[in-house]
């Protein structure tokens, strides 16, 4: 079965970012683009990147052996999809999210999963519907939360979770719309604070796909927002103790 990172799955060598946040990451490509691309992202989880680490083109094509064009043109994506930030007078810096900054996006994804949930429930009577929600739900149960945040496999593993319910809400906006949320820098940056929800999270899970799987789109939207809304007071409560901006040094 192949394992997946939020956005990254991990088959026959591959790694393959889900659905819902459309990355694939491969062990060959014809690009260097995709290549640097995929690999930044798979380096935040394994520690090689760090929120605020500042990225030069000529180190990058170094260590990718490429040259300065396909360096910048995933630069240029990885700013597209909020990962990094391009000034004339820094170059590339991945970002650092404030608390608020996170909160923000979490909040946002919470709407967008719930919508994703509801469509995938009203069209789980489609051929094989069923059948990748409950291997989506397998997938992530089957990984111990402790591993997070440094483990690519289970951040692919949710990730594909997430993407099976995007997939399977047939909405081509929820796609183009999901990997503005900036998944992969809170997990990273704030790994301690989500650790908290380890507990309850697989539960989470199997509220949301059973729910899914027996086609009622009230308590599959229901059981997203109670997920999610334990893990936002998680970072309401930091928030308050940090202060109003919510930056964390």
């Amino acid at each position: 079965m192949p394992l997946s990172i939020g956005n990254l799955e991990v088959s026959s060598g591959r790694i393959i970012l889900s659905p819902s946040w459309r990355v694939r990451l491969t062990a060959r490509t014809n690009s260097p683009r995709e290549s640097i691309f995929r690999d930044l992202i798979v380096g935040l989880y394994e520690g090689r990147y760090a929120p605020g680490q500042r990225l030069t083109e000529a180190q990058l094509a170094s260590t990718y052996n490429a040259s300065r064009g396909p360096v910048r043109e995933a630069l240029n994506r990885l700013e597209a999809a909020g990962v990094v930030d391009l000034t004339l007078q820094r170059g590339a810096c991945i970002r650092k999210l404030s608390l608020k900054e996170s909160l923000d996006s979490l909040i946002i994804a919470e709407g967008l999963v719930s919508i994703a949930a509801r469509f995938a429930a009203q069209n789980v009577e489609k051929d094989g519907a069923r059948e990748r929600m409950t291997a989506a739900l397998d997938d992530v149960v089957g990984r111990d939360p402790s591993d997070a945040p440094n483990d690519p496999n289970l951040a692919r593993a949710r990730d594909s979770f997430y993407g099976t319910l995007t997939a399977l809400s047939e909405n081509s906006q929820l796609g183009r719309a999901m990997p503005s949320v900036q998944i992969h820098l809170l997990r990273v940056q704030f790994a301690k604070i989500i650790r908290e929800a380890d507990l309850w999270r697989h539960e989470d899970y199997r509220k949301i796909a059973e729910a899914v799987i027996s086609g009622d789109g009230d308590a599959a939207e229901a059981a997203v927002h109670a997920h999610f809304s334990r893990v936002i007071k998680l970072f309401t409560d930091q928030l308050a103790e940090q202060g109003a901006d919510g930056v964390v040094a």
